[in-house]
């Protein structure tokens, strides 16, 4: 029997999940009720995510296994659920991308009311551009985690705004 080891970028898209983790889980201290449960499901679901990755083979050409796909995809349905959360509904792009590499889109939004929440979201939308640009660049995974961090603060801003 052969032990299985994960490729680099499926350990890299599991830390990318492990952290996103980590930003609904603080998101909690913070959220309203229903969103705090929301964040909390998106949490445990990205868990299931980072350690399928870690442990399972590939099933799935571009090295993801079932059980990694279908659990991101039932956390990106949770935070859809929840818009007040800071996730966008494609948030598992952010991790697969440690994989595939697909370019990095801004999710569109839909026109806010008022010209100062509309300048307001452009420039968000522009900074989380360059974000993407750097992200995509990044010569670490570890500079890519930190960036990670800096793109859901944007999203995070980006919810608030769209709450007001």
């Amino acid at each position: 029997m052969t032990v299985f080891e994960p490729a680099e970028k499926a350990c890299a898209a599991a830390a990318r999940a492990a952290v996103l983790a980590d930003i609904a889980r603080r998101r909690t201290l913070v959220a309203s009720a229903w969103n705090s449960r929301e964040l909390i499901n998106v949490a445990e679901l990205l868990d299931i995510v980072t350690l399928s990755l870690y442990e399972e083979e590939p099933t799935r050409p571009g090295g993801i296994c079932d059980s990694a796909r279908l659990a991101l995809a039932d956390a990106e349905a949770t935070a859809a659920g929840a818009p007040g959360a800071g996730f966008p509904a494609d948030f598992g792009r952010y991790v697969t991308h440690a994989m595939d590499r697909r370019a990095l889109t801004v999710p569109a939004r839909p026109g806010l009311p008022g010209w100062s929440f509309a300048d307001e979201d452009a420039q968000l939308v522009t900074a989380l551009d360059i974000l993407h640009g750097h992200l995509a660049a990044a010569a670490t995974e570890t500079a890519a985690l930190a960036l990670l961090e800096a793109v859901f603060a944007l999203h995070g801003k980006r919810a608030d705004l769209a709450q007001l």
